[in-house]
């Protein structure tokens, strides 16, 4: 690799760690409503208004997360997002394990 390339990657590095260390702040509070919302659908029933907050930021989650490194944050993510899209009451009850399989994917950048 060239010297500039080298440069222009350490550049594009520091940028990412700026911009994850700013959104650390968003990230912990999106992981914490996914967390609550885990808990409200362990029973299998989940109301409309926090579903879809939930879907949302799980949806935001997967597009954002493998930017930063995160393959697995993302895979994680989608898999909430698509449980939330459409629930049934048995994929419901996967979302605490869902939500505490990401936080753990992300626990290193957290």
């Amino acid at each position: 690799m060239k010297k500039t390339e080298t440069k222009k990657n350490d550049q594009i590095d520091n940028v990412l760690a700026t911009l994850w260390e700013k959104n650390l702040p968003t990230l912990r509070e999106r992981l914490d409503l996914l967390d609550r919302t885990a808990s409200i659908a362990a029973s299998g029933a989940l109301p409309e208004a926090p579903r879809l907050e939930a879907y949302n930021i799980a949806h935001k989650l997967t597009g954002s997360l493998g930017m930063f490194g995160y393959q697995q944050g993302t895979d994680i993510a989608r898999k909430i997002e698509h449980i939330l899209k459409a629930p049934t009451p048995a994929q419901l009850t996967t979302l605490t394990t869902l939500a505490k399989d990401l936080r753990t994917s992300l626990a290193a950048g957290l």
